[in-house]
Protein backbone atom coordinates (compact mmCIF):
# COMPACT_ATOMS: atom_id res chain seq x y z
CA UNK A 1 0.00 0.00 0.00
CA UNK A 2 1.18 3.75 -1.12
CA UNK A 3 0.00 6.60 0.80
CA UNK A 4 0.88 10.00 0.38
CA UNK A 5 0.36 12.66 3.18
CA UNK A 6 -1.21 16.20 2.77
CA UNK A 7 -1.49 19.11 4.24
CA UNK A 8 -1.19 23.08 4.11
CA UNK A 9 2.44 23.41 6.71
CA UNK A 10 5.33 21.73 5.20
CA UNK A 11 8.41 21.36 7.39
CA UNK A 12 10.73 24.14 6.02
CA UNK A 13 7.67 26.89 5.74
CA UNK A 14 5.99 28.79 8.11
CA UNK A 15 3.25 30.20 6.02
CA UNK A 16 0.09 28.11 4.46
CA UNK A 17 1.74 26.23 1.45
CA UNK A 18 0.73 23.05 0.13
CA UNK A 19 2.57 20.38 0.94
CA UNK A 20 3.19 16.16 0.27
CA UNK A 21 5.03 13.43 0.89
CA UNK A 22 4.84 9.65 -0.75
CA UNK A 23 5.43 7.04 1.16
CA UNK A 24 5.96 3.65 -0.28
CA UNK A 25 4.32 0.03 1.47
CA UNK A 26 7.24 -0.92 3.94
CA UNK A 27 6.87 3.36 4.78
CA UNK A 28 9.81 4.59 2.96
CA UNK A 29 9.79 8.04 1.77
CA UNK A 30 9.61 7.90 -2.22
CA UNK A 31 10.64 10.97 -3.72
CA UNK A 32 8.29 13.41 -5.63
CA UNK A 33 9.65 16.08 -8.07
CA UNK A 34 8.30 19.47 -7.00
CA UNK A 35 5.60 19.99 -9.41
CA UNK A 36 4.30 16.55 -9.19
CA UNK A 37 4.11 17.14 -5.22
CA UNK A 38 2.27 20.43 -5.48
CA UNK A 39 0.03 18.79 -8.00
CA UNK A 40 -1.28 16.25 -6.06
CA UNK A 41 -1.38 18.24 -2.68
CA UNK A 42 -3.45 20.67 -4.47
CA UNK A 43 -5.79 18.42 -5.60
CA UNK A 44 -6.22 16.84 -2.26
CA UNK A 45 -6.83 20.11 -1.09
CA UNK A 46 -9.38 21.15 -3.08
CA UNK A 47 -11.45 17.47 -2.72
CA UNK A 48 -11.79 18.15 0.62
CA UNK A 49 -11.68 21.28 1.47
CA UNK A 50 -13.58 21.57 4.66
CA UNK A 51 -10.77 19.38 6.79
CA UNK A 52 -8.14 21.01 8.97
CA UNK A 53 -5.08 21.11 6.88
CA UNK A 54 -2.76 22.28 8.89
CA UNK A 55 -1.67 19.04 10.26
CA UNK A 56 -0.79 15.93 7.64
CA UNK A 57 -3.77 13.45 6.21
CA UNK A 58 -2.81 10.01 4.84
CA UNK A 59 -4.52 9.24 1.47
CA UNK A 60 -4.43 5.58 0.47
CA UNK A 61 -3.35 5.46 -3.45
CA UNK A 62 -4.92 2.01 -4.01
CA UNK A 63 -8.50 2.60 -2.61
CA UNK A 64 -8.30 6.52 -3.14
CA UNK A 65 -9.06 6.74 1.04
CA UNK A 66 -8.05 9.87 3.09
CA UNK A 67 -7.76 9.26 6.41
CA UNK A 68 -8.25 12.31 9.05
CA UNK A 69 -7.31 11.01 12.59
CA UNK A 70 -9.06 7.75 13.51
CA UNK A 71 -11.84 8.29 10.15
CA UNK A 72 -11.90 7.28 7.27
CA UNK A 73 -13.37 10.10 4.92
CA UNK A 74 -14.81 8.84 1.64
CA UNK A 75 -14.53 10.73 -1.51
CA UNK A 76 -15.07 14.35 -1.38
CA UNK A 77 -16.34 16.87 -4.03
Amino acid sequence: MATIHASLRGPWQSWPHPHLIGKDAAGQTIDLNRTTARVAARWILWVWPALDWNRPHPFDLATATLTRSDLAAGRGR
